[in-house]
């Protein structure tokens, strides 16, 4: 599955020129941007594994000479690419924080090549070592982040086509959000991707944004009241071409999103939606409680649940 929750954005860069300059992680800024992350798991089926204390030296590696290969022509701040960025002190800094080093996963053939955290539902970092730039490496992360997270996102520096292009290539699309990249005069864009939803929906991470939470009556229809947090997926399309919707079980008081996986699906064989029942990690529900606790609004349908 997949990894990491952190408390600010970092950048993204991948195996051609990119844009992960100064969303830099906590191994950068120690001091500036606290940062805390949870492993949540990780996929032992490719080159792809977790990182090990073993791995701590590479990953500084990477992360200082991706960023000093990239980003300098850019921001052109030698004060920090080659003062404040330097591979000992990252090193030092991963193997005195655990949770630092656990937040990552590593690309690994033989040797450490590249690496990937990924933050809930957005890609937050992804490097190669320049000198394995141009051989599948990054398309191979990337790949690994869209079959872990439904639609990922990401933040790319406006200017910065090769790495549109890679996303777009990937299936990434503009939102039209922007920010300013902090201290700096230069923008992001936000991207999120917008390619068919693949493989095991049981296996996936996604990010439910709630517009109904629980105790609210129905916009429409004022008596319906809404027993568990009711929301939708941003950028997963349902039946009816909105937004694929979905309510969330595991949680009793309202919210405004949650991440949690896709725990079954409401097929309504006389409407054209379905709808996904989606629960935090380490929570099971039952087919009763979905039938119990849907049925204000489900049983206007002919519906059977699918779990996954």
């Amino acid at each position: 599955m997949i990894l990491f929750a952190s408390k600010r954005k970092p950048g993204i860069c991948c195996d051609i020129p990119c844009n992960a300059e100064v969303h830099l992680s906590c191994v950068i800024y120690p001091i500036l941007f606290q940062k805390e992350c949870i492993l949540i798991g990780m996929d032992s089926n490719t080159n792809i594994r977790g990182a090990q204390v073993k791995d701590a030296s590479r990953i500084a590696e990477i992360l200082v000479f991706s960023k000093r290969t990239h980003y300098r022509r850019i921001f052109q701040d030698d004060t920090f690419s080659f003062g404040e960025l330097q591979v000992l002190s990252i090193a030092q800094d991963m193997l005195v924080r655990p949770k630092t080093l656990s937040a990552y996963s590593v690309y690994d053939d033989g040797f450490v090549k590249g690496l990937i955290r990924l933050k809930n539902d957005e890609i937050a970092e992804l490097y190669v070592d320049p000198f394995f730039e141009g051989q599948g490496i990054g398309s191979a992360m990337m790949t690994y982040a869209l079959e872990n997270i439904l639609h990922p996102r990401l933040w790319v520096l406006d200017g910065n086509d090769n790495a549109v292009r890679f996303y777009q290539k990937h299936g990434f699309r503009f939102t039209g959000e922007k920010m300013f990249v902090p201290g700096t005069d230069k923008t992001e864009s936000r991207m999120i991707h917008a390619g068919p939803v693949t493989g095991d929906l049981s296996q996936k991470l996604v990010r439910v944004t709630i517009d109904r939470p629980i105790g609210s009556a129905h916009p429409n229809y004022p008596d319906l009241i809404y027993p568990v947090n009711y929301g939708y997926v941003e950028g997963v399309p349902g039946g009816d071409g909105e937004d694929q919707d979905a309510y969330v079980f595991g949680i009793d008081k309202p919210i405004t999103e949650m991440y949690g996986k896709i725990a079954a699906i409401i097929h309504r064989e006389d409407d054209n939606e379905d709808k996904w029942v989606v629960i935090p990690d380490g929570v099971k529900v039952r087919t009763s409680d979905i039938i119990k606790n849907t049925a204000f609004q489900e049983r206007y349908f002919k519906t059977s649940i699918i779990m996954l």
